[in-house]
């Protein structure tokens, strides 16, 4: 089915390649946009219009020397377990004239008891400068630790130079999810390129794995009787399931 054809049964699978991303991350599911759009005899209808690559999260074991000292004196903390989750994505490419307004990476967490205790990037400007709106001991803890990913978030070019970027903002709606939403601005669109982004989660010391759904959604301008026009784009499938295993109770990498 060609990109921007009317949607019949639910989308295609990808290509027999689509899986592969040479020196990127795994993708674990491919997952196209569906928008409302006028049929040729005028009835409403559902179009496919670009799409989103979700990869597989990664995850790394954090030890208690990873925190600050305060961090360590909360009475719980020898019965918890915090997990560093990397998540990242790729916005699919669109019909010409077409583009990304905006773009929402949603993830939601099985256990009920895990928490998402640090989100990084958690405000990013234009001018591609990093703000934090609430600095806490795992913030603090997280700043130490994505150092070598830095350069993503902030801008980066020749002396007297500003690379101007899409403004990221981190979003944290409880159990209904958390995840990063994506701003284009004039001259800084969202282009088909891949996104990271971290999150502490902070579960029972008993977690054996760290387990949820991934899915996205999108607002695409297109040209419509001559005008822009913005349309919300959702995926054409279920949300994609991920699993990882973090070890039995009590284990901590070496």
């Amino acid at each position: 089915m060609a990109e921007g054809e009317a949607a019949e049964g639910g989308a295609a699978a990808g290509g027999p390649d689509w899986r592969q991303q040479r020196g990127g991350p795994a993708v674990l599911g491919r997952r196209y946009f569906l928008v409302e759009a006028a049929a040729r005899d005028g009835t409403p209808g559902l179009v496919r219009k670009g799409g989103v690559f979700l990869h597989e999260p990664t995850v790394a074991l954090l030890l208690p020397s990873d925190f600050p000292p305060l961090a360590r004196r909360r009475p719980d903390f020898t019965a918890l377990r915090h997990v560093l989750v990397r998540f990242s994505f790729m916005l699919d490419r669109l019909p010409p004239r077409h583009s990304y307004e905006s773009a929402r990476l949603i993830v939601t967490l099985d256990d009920p008891a895990a928490v998402v205790r640090a989100q990084r990037p958690a405000w990013v400007t234009a001018d591609g400068e990093s703000h934090a709106s609430v600095t806490t001991e795992f913030s603090a803890a997280l700043n130490g630790l994505v150092r070598l990913g830095a350069d993503r978030t902030r801008g980066t070019g020749t002396r007297n130079q500003t690379v101007r970027r899409p403004v990221i903002t981190a979003e944290n709606r409880g159990r209904a999810g958390f995840g990063w939403r994506y701003q284009a601005q004039d001259g800084v669109p969202l282009l088909p390129r891949i996104e990271f982004a971290l999150a502490v989660v902070e579960m029972s010391a008993s977690a054996r794995e760290l387990s949820g759904t991934l899915s996205a959604e999108a607002m695409i301008t297109e040209p419509r009787f001559g005008v822009l026009s913005s349309t919300r784009a959702v995926p054409a499938e279920p949300n994609v399931p991920f699993r990882r295993e973090l070890g039995a109770p009590g284990f901590s990498p070496a």
